[in-house]
């Protein structure tokens, strides 16, 4: 089957593919809760010939296809929603109240199933592994997939990934680091407690964790590199029980994100640090914790090379966009990358109107980016097999 002809057997059953996406949009499902999703996955799978495995970190699906003797090619996509209420209008909105596919991933889900459905017509050297994963919106699912094997054989590994600022019919690729490493940042301020009017007499714990959200985005300016970024936000505060008593206790909540794996690595030690030292000033003590959530997504040059080259074949030179800055939004993508080589690409959903950002209540992706993921991904599949066949030959 030649190139035209592949493309145009995708088209064919373009159709069934924005159907399915449009029952899977209006019956979104939360992280770790993907159960129909995954039913409706593996019927489909079945239905086509593939070795289905259900239940593979809890609810995900594995499914494969090929001779796997000299090695896998996985296509990784996710299956969650968000915990957002739909302001879309669409006639297939969510039909789930305050759940929806705001991030694309019933997308993703679509173009993984058309993979599946070209890819069995055509004879590779090597298998082809699709890994439908549970709750990305959390950071957790990949981790639980490769507990349970998902990633046992594979060779190499592709991940997509809708992307408002491109329009649709582009992709972009981006060498290195593709998003963020991202941490959960805990910190107690312990202060004393006192009357309001004499707060000489007392240790403000309010007043303490003001210097410490303020003080550390200070720090962040001074004390680190300016050309490795490094975001922290606090995004929940909970602290006193009266307005005329200096609260005792401050919980601050936030995130931290950076794309530097160096950075990364050290950043609870140096968070700790610089946290105390700020807290101590105000008289008050503080308790710090870190928590690696994902690393970042940092692409096999290799594996990008592919996807480059072909995109260009499927939609010229014009489309390929080399995206030059990082996300630093997180994706536990990058877990499998801790695995083997890999790397993800943006795939353009903008149309003549634009496009809400991810994670909006109004995000409404152009659905003809459907057929030009499963084209740009069934070609780096094929050419990957062939360049690895001519390796293991030569």
């Amino acid at each position: 089957m030649n190139r035209d002809q592949l493309h145009k057997k995708i088209d064919s059953f373009n159709d069934e593919l924005i159907n399915l996406r449009r029952h899977i949009h209006e019956h979104p499902e939360l992280s770790g809760l993907e159960n129909q999703t995954a039913i409706l996955i593996s019927g489909f799978l079945k239905d086509i010939g593939w070795n289905v495995r259900e239940s593979i970190g809890r609810t995900g699906v594995i499914a494969d296809f090929g001779p796997q003797y000299k090695g896998i090619i996985g296509l990784r996509v996710d299956m969650d929603a968000l915990p957002i209420f739909e302001e879309t209008k669409l006639s297939f909105s969510s039909k789930v109240d305050g759940v929806m596919h705001a991030c694309g991933h019933d997308l993703h889900i679509s173009i993984g199933l058309g993979v599946a459905k070209i890819i069995k017509d055509l004879k590779l050297n090597f298998g082809t592994r699709i890994i439908f994963q549970p709750a990305e919106e959390i950071a957790s699912g990949a981790r639980w997939m490769i507990k349970d094997g998902a990633t046992n054989g594979l060779t190499h590994i592709f991940g997509v990934h809708v992307y408002p600022d491109l329009s649709v019919g582009t992709i972009g690729i981006k060498e290195g680091s593709l998003t963020a490493a991202a941490g959960e940042l805990n910190v107690e301020i312990k202060g004393k407690s006192g009357h309001g009017a004499r707060p000489h007499e007392g240790v403000d714990a309010i007043w303490a964790a003001s210097k410490v959200i303020s003080g550390i985005q200070e720090s962040i300016t001074r004390k680190l590199d300016p050309l490795d970024p490094v975001v922290i936000t606090f995004g929940k505060i909970n602290g006193g029980n009266a307005f005329n008593v200096l609260a005792e206790k401050v919980n601050l909540i936030g995130t931290v994100r950076c794309t530097n794996r160096k950075v990364f690595t050290n950043i609870g030690n140096w968070l700790n640090e610089n946290i105390t030292s700020i807290a101590n000033s105000c008289g008050a003590d503080a308790k710090v914790i870190f928590r690696e959530i994902t690393p970042s997504v940092n692409n096999s040059s290799e594996i990008n090379r592919v996807l480059r080259e072909s995109g260009i074949k499927v939609l010229g030179q014009e489309n390929v966009i080399e995206l030059q800055k990082p996300s630093l939004g997180a994706e536990d993508f990058a877990e499998f990358l801790n695995e083997i080589p890999g790397a993800m690409f943006r795939l353009g959903v903008s149309n003549s109107n634009g496009c809400a950002p991810l994670h909006s209540s109004k995000f409404d992706p152009d659905e003809r980016a459907i057929a030009v993921g499963i084209k740009v991904i069934t070609e780096s599949i094929v050419k990957l097999n062939s360049e690895i066949t001519n390796k293991i030959d030569g």
